[in-house]
């Protein structure tokens, strides 16, 4: 996720996303910047040999543009269209026809929103595909593969938002070849069907999304030295909800053997819903569509659902769901186990997380405050005895580590809903003999945004190299993101991510090492300890600090504090969907 600046704060603590409420946002730089659909055709005479990838779905063409050669919307499974809705997804029919591969594929369903680029692409079930850059400089194959998987909170994004152009990084680290996916979002992307009669007919629909992106990474395995990668050295790289999925792919069966490393960005193993969390959604569905079965679900058409879907954001669950045969009841007791001890992980979270989710709430400052308090205080209500006893000790240990008034609450907000997964995940791994990095970004938005700090999804333009109205692309930002990249490009090589001059050390439970990535990027030993230990302990209590929460209750939370910001707020979301 990047771009949570919605009105619906579904996901608001689960690292999940949304978007704006009006469209001053937008900049006409980033606007322009977005590409125009066009489909991909079949290629019937003579093309480019050089820019030709053979694979087992076809031949696919692609372009080369200022030393990188390019290939979009590359399909790696068959297209989840009529009969194949809701389907586990399967592997596209082998061809050897020629086709075009010069323009993104559709985005999946998503609410359309003038601040989420990928929204505002021609939405369609017809998604499942990939996209790959190259450069031209360096070696010709046996290149390592960087999979990036977009955030968004599981219902938006898109792989043709240009903040996910892998331009800039191939161009800037050429001996690395970059990968791009989209999966599907949303309902299509996880619902459980098992009330309806004909619903054991579709036992993955829950977990869907998760298993594209297994289906694609099977798809690069078997394709991608056509293009110049190493099918043996492959990184998978997620931001927000797409690093939600690189941690649960770290632990899938499905995925062993897929990848050998992995860099979950500010998103852990803690996005799901449990199956009972599933039935309004379902309900709901019945009622506006007047479906009895799964059958007369697949007949209802995209667009109808799609619309019915971008209204109902606020009262619906959306995360892929837990306590199946692909993910089980707590997917954190596999890192526990260390299930990923196999992978080397490169992991770790922004310094200010929540602080984005005053956008979420269209800059009501007070409405963002009172969310904070609202939301902390439902959880401890909540929680047992015990529970609040170490909440009390954390509290008292942020006070002596300098925050006061409401930044306990906006330091409770980061570790609850970003922090404390990412660094479970990391603890376990190391505790399991597992190799890994962990990193906190602190660079702070730009212009206007500069009150968000160093909040959720700043480090995703650096990781690019794809500068906006939110990051601006000063040559101390660009010295950051290419020194980002390098870090990133060696851990891809070589599984150790240090750079000339600056050697970063593995995290393990003694040390804690981390590296403090900004305008002064050093390492750190025992980061916040004490902040540490207590955000270990909470989670042990409550769950592992797993936590869902839907629109109504976060506004009913804040609710209780400031009515009438909650009211203000209220007036723009409804203006807005009008």
């Amino acid at each position: 996720m990047r771009k949570v600046r919605s009105v619906l704060f579904i996901v608001c603590l689960c690292v999940l996303c949304g978007c704006s409420v009006t469209d001053r946002f937008v900049s006409d730089r980033v606007a322009e910047a977005l590409p125009e659909y066009a489909p991909n055709r079949e290629i019937t005479g003579e093309y480019d040999v050089s820019l030709a990838a053979k694979c087992v779905n076809g031949v696919f063409v692609g372009v080369q543009e200022d030393g990188v050669r390019i290939w979009k919307g590359i399909p790696y499974a068959k297209q989840p269209e009529g009969e194949l809705r809701f389907c586990t997804p399967q592997a596209p029919d082998a061809s050897d026809r020629v086709f075009e591969a010069f323009h993104f594929m559709k985005s999946g369903m998503q609410s359309v929103d003038l601040d989420e680029e990928a929204s505002l692409y021609e939405q369609g079930e017809d998604c499942l595909g990939l996209n790959i850059w190259t450069s031209v400089i360096g070696t010709e194959t046996a290149k390592p593969v960087f999979v990036f998987i977009h955030g968004g909170g599981w219902m938006a994004g898109g792989t043709s938002d240009p903040l996910y152009n892998g331009f800039c990084f191939a161009k800037n680290n050429p001996e690395i070849l970059v990968v791009t996916v989209d999966y599907r979002l949303g309902m299509l992307g996880q619902i459980d069907l098992s009330s309806f009669p004909d619903g054991k007919n579709y036992p993955d629909s829950c977990v869907l999304c998760l298993l594209d992106i297994v289906q694609s990474l099977r798809w690069i395995r078997e394709n991608i030295a056509a293009f110049g990668g190493d099918p043996e050295n492959i990184t998978i790289c997620g931001e927000s909800a797409g690093g939600g999925a690189v941690s649960m792919l770290c632990v899938m069966p499905e995925a062993k053997g897929l990848f050998s490393k992995a860099i979950p960005m500010s998103g852990s193993v803690a996005q799901f819903s449990e199956l009972s969390e599933t039935s309004a959604q379902v309900s709901a569905l019945r009622e506006a569509f007047g479906c009895e079965t799964v059958e007369d679900l697949k007949q209802i058409p995209f667009e109808d659902l799609r619309k019915w879907w971008s209204f109902n954001l606020g009262d619906i669950y959306h995360h892929p769901v837990r306590g199946n045969s692909v993910i089980e009841s707590d997917p954190l007791d596999a890192w526990s186990r260390g299930d990923s001890s196999d992978i080397v992980i490169l992991q770790g979270n922004t310094a200010e997380e929540f602080r984005y989710y005053l956008r979420v709430f269209a800059d009501i400052d007070e409405l963002f405050d009172a969310a904070c308090e609202g939301v902390t205080e439902d959880i401890l209500q909540n929680g047992n005895e015990e529970f609040r006893k170490a909440y009390a000790s954390y509290e008292e240990t942020l006070h002596r580590l300098g925050y006061t008034g409401k930044e306990v609450y906006y330091r409770f907000m980061d570790d609850h809903a970003f922090n404390a997964g990412n660094i479970y995940q990391a603890e376990m791994h190391a505790k399991n003999g597992g190799k890994g990095y962990f990193y906190t970004f602190d660079k702070s938005y730009d212009g206007e945004y500069s009150k968000l700090g160093a909040a959720h999804a700043v480090d995703c333009s650096y990781l690019f190299g794809n500068f906006s109205e939110w990051v601006f692309g000063t040559p101390e930002a660009v010295k950051l993101s290419l020194r980002f990249q390098q870090m990133i490009s060696n851990f891809c090589k070589t599984g150790d991510p240090s750079v000339d001059g600056l050697s970063w050390p593995q995290y393990n439970g003694q040390s804690r090492f981390r590296m403090m990535i900004g305008d002064n990027t050093h390492v750190e030993e025992n980061f916040e300890k004490e902040r540490v230990d207590a955000v270990m302990q909470m989670m042990d209590l409550s769950d592992r600090f797993r936590f869902t929460g839907n629109e109504s209750t976060v506004i009913k939370c804040a609710e209780k504090l400031n009515p009438e910001a909650v009211k203000e707020y209220k007036r723009i979301r409804s203006s807005f969907q009008k």
